[in-house]
This record gives structure tokens, sequence and C-alpha cells, in this order.
């Protein structure tokens, strides 16, 4: 007999779900999880860290954007933010799958994945275990990051809204941001980039410097 799905949502705090099989996930700020069938088909929205218990016989699928997930048993992180899609994994093997990639594609650990469907380009690079799912000790961590996407991690885990002009979002970042205050992560990020932070209150933007 087919449950009805459950549906989890955050706000402004983070929540841990437990599944039956002792697996468990992290459910980030701001973010809505869905599951089904037998706890083995999730769609997310946001970001989330799972750590799923190891078994051969049953394969967890999580759809995240126009990409699907499918794990036995690991720690990885996945963050759907609009166009973007990452999956980070800190232990263990998960596949990804899409129609918009040209091949499913096979995540070790110590690996990261970047689609974007606004073009359907996608890449694989090598990440330190540490930068897996490090929101949820306070930190995020990026290399080669299109700008874009690290503004939409600063309003998910960081309590301000920020938004980038249209000729920055493409500019790549890599470092560290402490987002346990916002607008903190917010003046580091413009003085790193070199870009002019615009707004007040808890709403900027990101903008080309006023030269």
């Amino acid at each position: 007999m087919q449950t009805d799905p459950h549906i989890y949502e955050t706000a402004d705090a983070s929540r841990t779900i437990a599944l039956a099989d002792g697996s468990h996930i992290a459910l980030a700020p701001h973010s809505r999880l869905q599951i089904a069938d037998g706890e083995q088909d999730m769609e997310l929205s946001g970001g989330a860290w799972f750590n799923i218990s190891h078994d051969p016989s049953r394969k967890l699928t999580i759809t995240a954007g126009q990409l699907q997930i499918s794990d036995i048993g690991t720690q990885f992180d996945v963050q759907h933010n609009g166009d973007g899609v990452r999956v980070n994994v800190a232990e263990g093997t998960v596949n990804v799958s899409s129609q918009a990639l040209s091949a499913p594609v096979r995540l070790e650990a110590g690996r990261g994945l970047l689609f974007d469907a606004s073009n359907g380009v996608s890449r694989v690079n090598a990440i330190p275990l540490e930068d897996a799912g490090s929101w949820r000790s306070g930190r995020l961590s990026y290399q080669s990051m299109p700008l874009a996407l690290v503004a939409s991690d600063i309003t998910r885990y960081a309590g301000v809204q920020v938004t980038v002009a249209e000729t920055l979002r493409n500019r790549e970042f890599s470092g560290t941001l402490i987002v346990t205050d916002g607008k903190t992560a917010l003046r580091d990020l413009s003085q790193l980039m070199g870009v002019d932070v615009t707004g007040n209150g808890d709403s900027f933007r990101l903008v080309p410097p006023d030269r």
C-alpha cells in the first residue's frame, strides 16, 4: 500500500530527519524535502547533508532539479539553488544521472559535481573532504564557484538577501566564508572579489565597482 509522502520544510534553522534504517539527514535552512516510497525516493529544494546507512539491497534516489542522485550508503551533500545543483561526496560513492547529462557520473569521496541547468553545463572536480556539508559548522568553502551561487548560499545560510548584477553572475570565487554573521560574510566576499555592495537592512546586491 502506497502512503502519502512526508514533506519537511525549514525556515531560519536547520532540521535533522531520522529515517527508519538509522540514516540521518540534516535539512538546511530555507529548504524543502519530500520523502516517499518507503523512504527510498526523495525530492530536494534547497540544501541537505545525507548520512545514509549502507545497504546494497536498498537504493536511495534523490531528485534535485534535473538531476537524480542514487546511493546505497554514504555521506554526501546536495545543494539545489535555482538553476544550480551541486553534489559533494565525503564518503563512499554516489551516481548522478539526468537526461541533461551526456552520461551518468560516478562520484567518489573527495569529488564534487556542479550542474547549471541554464546552459546544461556540468563539471566534476576534486574537493577537500571537510568541505562537503561545511555549512553545518558555519562556513562555506568554494573552488571556482559562480558568484550567483555563492550569493544564493549566503541568502540561505546567513539570513541576508543577496542578489548579483548580471555582469557578475558567472565570475568565479574560490575561498571560505564564515556565515555566522551574514553582513560580515558579504563584506568579506565583496572585498575578496573586488566588487561593491549596495542596499541596506537585510537586502543587498553585489555590483561592479564604481570607479
